[in-house]
């Protein structure tokens, strides 16, 4: 009990002194740079606090090559986060398994449990990153979903209308929904002015986003690009195509419903009949004959 304690009590001083040294280092930090420097950081979108910088330059060497490229594709399909790092993400999982050891210990020693709960805390604050970083990736990809076909009609739009395929996306973002999507095209157009090609612009937002359905449609527009076939017919029978998906995905999710909601029912079920039959158990046992 008594190592438990000057574990536990280690640990909670060694948070503490953490978020001293953090938040004085960071004004310290700031006093630091220069003035120059100072008014570039602050039109700057992400802005990290000194020795949150000093601690990530401390995890670039830690993290593994395989795992950086991972780590880093996954932080673009999410959208960036802030100009998040493979060394960040490492960072706060070290981070988040100090809090959950710290934690463990402590309900352990005023609970009694298992020590191998704290095993599990342990487990599960280190992967807590990853799996927040894979729930981005996937709520900004149903987000594209939601909003492509959309982002589609106003293109198709546009291009019958008589406008080019570059002027049709400039009024697509400028009449769009804000969202990823639209962030996207916007890209899409910067690295159109940079000179890339549109075959080139179209494959790097493909890379870039890794969403199937999105790859899809945007592996027929450059087909249609390079065959030279009309723009206006291929987003048609595009926007058609991902608006018979987005039916079937509709469908396909209704017909889920009833068995996820299987289980509750069965509980909610089960706790009406325990509550209306106790009494009747309770009489029987407590007032049956003698």
């Amino acid at each position: 009990m008594i190592t438990i304690l000057t574990v536990l009590a280690i640990l909670l001083g060694i948070t503490a002194v953490f978020l001293a040294v953090y938040g004085i280092s960071d004004r310290v930090g700031q006093s630091l740079i220069a003035p120059e420097e100072q008014l570039v950081r602050e039109h700057e979108e992400v802005n990290r606090p000194y020795f949150w910088q000093v601690l990530v330059g401390r995890f670039e060497g830690v993290v593994p090559e395989g795992m950086g490229k991972d780590l880093r594709r996954q932080i673009v399909m999410a959208g960036g986060i802030e100009g998040m790092t493979p060394a960040e993400v490492m960072l706060l999982a070290f981070v988040s398994l100090s809090l959950a050891l710290a934690s463990s210990i402590l309900i352990v020693t005023l609970t009694g449990w298992s020590f191998w709960w704290v095993m599990l805390f342990a487990v599960g604050g280190t992967l807590f990153p990853f799996v927040w970083l894979r729930d981005q990736v996937k709520k900004r990809h149903l987000e594209i979903l939601t909003d492509l076909p959309f982002h589609l009609d106003l293109l198709t739009l546009s291009v019958e209308a008589g406008l080019d395929f570059g002027a049709a996306v400039a009024r697509m973002v400028d009449k769009g929904k804000p969202g990823p999507m639209r962030e996207e095209f916007q890209s899409f157009l910067g690295e159109l002015r940079m000179g890339k090609t549109r075959a080139e612009a179209l494959s790097a937002m493909s890379e870039r986003v890794g969403l199937p359905a999105l790859s899809t449609f945007l592996g027929a527009l450059i087909q249609a690009d390079r065959l030279g076939s009309g723009l206006g017919k291929t987003l048609r029978l595009q926007s058609e195509q991902l608006r018979n998906q987005r039916f079937q995905r509709a469908e396909k999710a209704a017909g889920e419903a009833p068995v996820k909601m299987l289980g509750p029912l069965i509980f909610i079920f089960a706790t009406t009949w325990v509550i209306l039959a106790a009494p009747l158990v309770f009489e029987w046992v407590f007032k049956g004959n003698p």
